[in-house]
């Protein structure tokens, strides 16, 4: 009988599993087929930070004449002696030794420690375990930085080797790396691989390449298979090989695996299982493209069981609330659906299945899929790491929830559309929702239409003021570069995103330069959006990122330097009255913008104050209300008020809450209109 192992290759977040291969592994149990899952990313990472591993870098690091080397090397004792209670606490098993990282000097510290602020302006007397987190976390990058100047210069805690694996024109440059001897964190890698191979016995080999970082460690470690145990199968799949590798016609690859998975690995996977017709695969024979694919019902719920759940850790990159939720925290990753449900933004792969093929389930078989994970992880923090949650189906999701009266705490992906009414967003934050991440993108009205993205500056705005007064901390990706984009539209976006923390509506922002992708509709029709491509050139091996020609009369990178120079200020309230346009290079001008063009939006009506008939009431009230002499008396789970009411406006909202706190039953507003006589 086949028996498949699932493999997520070093490195990705360290804080979490990533789900692909507990979706294969939940789907495939489910028809019967026998799989395990190996997370061999967290458990290199616990295999290289252990006195055993740093006693040999640290050997290794005597001859170097680096002052950053010298000064970490003088250390060694020191790191040798705190690296296991320092790895247990973020892992969160010996909580009190926060007292001693905060309080003494029991941390070595190298260079990164150089970037601190104040803490205690930061943290508080109270935040000892965030502060105690957060110098752990630069304790490990120092470390990191030793790795990276003794042992292999494309280290990284997550993103190992990525500049290798970028734009790959041909399967050579990365088959040079791969069989160059391993060095000692890849011969490290390989002792695991090879213990678990002993422990599972597999015929089948399954990596998943989620980025292209996680390529090259894949490769080597097939290569060891090829090597050792030629009887085992190899197959690669994911994210990457699904956008880059889908033109390729250099079969090099072949040398080192047996199959390469596109698009999503459930059926492709199974058909490789039982000997059935292969789909959405390459082999050396080339593509079979075949038939076959399933639903998001079908797919159902993922399978973490057999993942170290001991060994993650929650580290804390920067002391913003917001960006420390991608490193800090045991998150359960689920899809709340396939696929994005408006996939019309021009920079985005809307042309792939992941992507442009949407289906959902119902909210019930969702919270049902939840329950399940948390019995799983023992965890009931979830992040949904869809493309673009949908606004009906957090609706759904939020009042199921509530239903049930589960206590969980979730964040997910979202659009500024204006369905995210006051309303909604305060029911999403009852229901556990404490955070959202969504594209602003370029920040101007005339390129967002351009783009396709479907909203404005104003509506994105208003849903971010909706969002910020539920108490949901907002995140917004931002772009810059993208075709006809001019100076002084560069600068006003970053005049919008000024007033965005100025007002407190975002708690975080990154920027990212424009890339044209091939499966993108800039890519494809790039004329349409005012460009040429550079050259219609394919590579053999991986296709992404398109060049392309355009007249910008400025320096984009420069632009690039000033508008992430001024975010990193924001992000710390820093820089907030400089005017805009001081941030860049040369004669810039100042904003055409109004100063009060967020502000003047405080007061800006909200559609949940629309009346529609078919609109539902409900309350998420902590206890419904008691009648007194003067109207309601409410009671939260902080505080209690009197609301004063005439008799028949208190007696008849004593009738309709108790309807609308019966979440099994919808009162629509038409309903309750009916009931007021």
């Amino acid at each position: 009988m086949e028996k498949l192992l699932l493999i997520t290759p070093p490195f990705v977040q360290v804080n979490c599993p990533y789900p692909a291969t507990a979706y294969l592994k939940g789907y495939l149990q489910r028809r019967g087929y026998a799989v395990s899952q190996y997370d061999l990313s967290i458990e290199l990472i616990g295999a290289l930070f252990t006195p055993e591993f740093l006693s040999q870098v640290f050997d290794a690091a005597q001859s170097f004449e680096e002052e950053n080397v010298q000064q970490l090397y003088a250390l060694r004792e020191r790191y040798l002696r705190t690296i296991e209670p320092v790895m247990d606490f973020l892992r969160g098993k010996d909580p009190t030794l926060a007292n001693r990282i905060c309080n003494s000097d029991f941390l070595p510290q190298g260079t990164r420690f150089e970037q601190m602020d104040d803490l205690d302006e930061i943290f508080g007397p109270l935040g000892l375990s965030e502060c105690a987190r957060y110098l752990c976390t630069l304790y490990l990058q120092d470390l990191s930085d030793l790795l990276r100047s003794v042992v292999s210069e494309h280290f990284e805690i997550v993103r190992y080797g990525e500049r290798i694996a970028l734009s790959i024109e041909s399967f050579a440059k990365i088959e040079a790396e791969i069989l160059t001897p391993p060095n000692a964190i890849e011969q490290r890698m390989i002792e695991l691989l090879e213990a678990q191979i002993q422990q599972e016995n597999p015929t089948l080999v399954g990596f998943t390449i989620p980025f292209p970082g996680t390529l090259p460690s894949a490769l080597r470690c097939a290569r060891h298979l090829r090597e050792q145990h030629p009887q085992i199968r190899i197959l690669l799949g994911g994210g990457y090989p699904a956008t880059e590798l889908r033109s390729m016609s250099d079969r090099g690859i072949f040398r080192y695996i047996d199959y390469l998975i596109l698009d999503d690995g459930e059926v492709p996977l199974e058909r490789i299982l039982s000997g059935g017709d292969l789909v959405h695969t390459y082999t050396r024979e080339g593509y079979h493209e075949g038939e076959g694919r399933i639903t998001h019902l079908e797919r159902g719920c993922p399978d973490f069981e057999g993942l170290p759940f001991d060994r993650y850790l929650s580290l804390i990159e920067v002391n913003n609330p917001m960006h420390r939720l991608w490193s800090d925290g045991r998150w359960n990753k689920m899809m709340l659906a396939h696929g994005c449900y408006w996939a019309k933004c021009a920079f985005c792969d809307t042309s792939l299945d992941y992507i442009g093929r949407y289906e959902s389930v119902p909210a019930a078989t969702l919270v049902d899929w939840m329950e399940q994970v948390m019995a799983q992880t023992g965890s009931r923090g979830f992040h949904f790491v869809d493309e673009a949650a949908p606004p009906r189906l957090l609706r759904d999701l939020s009042i199921e929830i509530l239903r049930r009266g589960l206590s969980v705490t979730w964040w997910t992906n979202l659009r500024f559309e204006r369905s995210y009414t006051e309303d909604l967003c305060l029911l999403m934050a009852e229901a556990g929702c404490i955070a959202v991440s969504g594209g602003l993108e370029v920040a101007s009205d005339r390129l967002l239409a351009s783009m396709h993205k479907g909203v404005t500056i104003t509506q994105a705005a208003t849903v971010m003021r909706n969002l910020n007064r539920a108490g949901i901390l907002t995140h917004t990706y931002l772009m810059y570069g993208f075709p006809t984009q001019t100076l002084q539209e560069s600068i006003d976006a970053l005049e919008v995103v000024r007033q965005l923390f100025q007002a407190e509506w975002i708690a975080s922002a990154f920027w990212h330069r424009y890339a044209m992708t091939v499966h993108s509709p800039s890519g494809c029709y790039p004329q349409e959006y005012g460009v040429k491509r550079r050259n219609a050139h394919v590579h053999t091996f991986a296709n992404n990122e398109v060049a392309f020609v355009e007249n910008r009369g400025y320096n984009i990178a420069q632009v690039g330097e000033a508008l992430n120079e001024a975010l990193a200020n924001y992000m710390y309230g820093c820089g907030l009255d400089r005017p805009v346009h001081k941030w860049f290079a040369g004669k810039a001008q100042p904003t055409s913008l109004r100063p009060t063009l967020i502000e003047e939006l405080e007061i800006a009506p909200d559609e949940a104050r629309l009346f529609r008939p078919e609109g539902r009431i409900v309350w998420i009230g902590a206890t419904l209300p008691t009648r007194t002499p003067d109207g309601l008396l409410l009671r939260s789970a902080s505080e209690s008020r009197t609301l004063q009411l005439p008799a028949s406006d208190a007696d008849f909202l004593m009738r309709l809450l108790p309807l609308a706190a019966d979440l099994s039953h919808p009162l629509t507003m038409n309903e309750a209109s009916a009931l007021y006589t």
